[in-house]
């Protein structure tokens, strides 16, 4: 199953999709360790396509664990966690039409939970929920249903032999029942920390990088630039492989020929355009008037 169906924690968090409770203790420090991992930016990237594209940090609006403690389950709430100091526990609803054929059950226990290594009993928890393939996005009609009704990443059509029916993918789609859940908050795909930072934005999923521009000599600010651009439909590996085609292409960051400061997209200029040879090494601005006399 793709990972890129699955949805993520951040997803069902989002969405109330998640009901905790227990010791209040345990989901305080749990609550720590979701912020850590679940929300990767510490303010979501801004494009700025017109005028002066000045970086500007967004707030980013990040759902409490807290919300969810002893919330009621609802056909919304699709997980359910317990902490407590004898045992830890995750049981999955998966909710239908008729709610008496309403399936809860366990998906992850471990009881007496090492709490000398909280960190790591927090990280498998959390991974369980994180990589669960209890539910799955089908690829046609773009909607969470419960994975034991899918085939080859669709829904519908499953008989007891596991086999397809001969109807057509509408028509599969439209037998199933849709989990109450969006689709589109699920991000597997953005990425920051690398020479090209990916976002999955309304619109489409942006590649970019950290560049400055100058509105005046002695005066500059950081922006991101896009560099280039994929549909929202885009799979996982589409997604990393272009990443990683650009991340070969990138000049910047790169050090300055003469005091060897990392330069950024917009802190440098090439040295071949100040010498009379050929050669990719870059020149600081403070450097290309320190030893070439460049104004600015």
């Amino acid at each position: 199953m793709k990972m890129d169906l699955i949805p993520t924690v951040t997803s069902l968090l989002v969405q109330d999709a998640i009901s905790i409770s227990g010791d209040n203790d345990l989901i305080e420090k749990f609550t720590e360790h979701v912020y850590l991992h679940s929300f990767g930016y510490e303010h979501p990237p801004t494009f700025d396509s017109s005028g002066y594209p000045c970086l500007i940090y967004a707030e980013r609006t990040v759902p409490q664990l807290s919300d969810s403690i002893d919330r009621p389950i609802s056909k919304q709430v699709l997980y359910s966690i317990t902490l407590l100091p004898e045992k830890f526990e995750v049981l999955v609803h998966v909710h239908s039409a008729d709610s008496s054929d309403n399936i809860t059950k366990p998906i992850y226990t471990v009881i007496k939970p090492n709490l000398s290594m909280l960190d790591n009993a927090f990280s498998a928890l959390y991974n369980h929920i994180d990589d669960s393939t209890q539910f799955l996005i089908c690829q046609y009609c773009h909607q969470l249903v419960a994975s034991e009704l899918c085939s080859d990443n669709t829904c519908g059509g499953i008989y007891s032999n596991n086999s397809r029916s001969e109807l057509s993918a509408h028509q599969h789609c439209e037998s199933t029942y849709k989990q109450v859940f969006d689709t589109r908050l699920v991000d597997r795909v953005s990425i920051t920390g690398e020479t090209v930072n990916v976002f999955k934005d309304e619109d489409e999923i942006k590649f970019y990088v950290l560049a400055t521009a100058w509105a005046a000599p002695h005066e500059s600010c950081s922006y991101h630039s896009v560099i280039a651009t994929l549909p929202l439909s885009a799979s996982l590996d589409e997604v990393n492989a272009l990443r990683l085609k650009l991340e070969a292409e990138q000049q910047y960051p790169a050090p300055c020929y003469h005091c060897d400061k990392q330069c950024d997209e917009g802190e440098a200029i090439h040295l071949d355009s100040l010498v009379d040879f050929d050669t990719d090494d870059i020149v600081c601005y403070a450097c290309a008037t320190l030893h070439y006399g460049v104004v600015y």
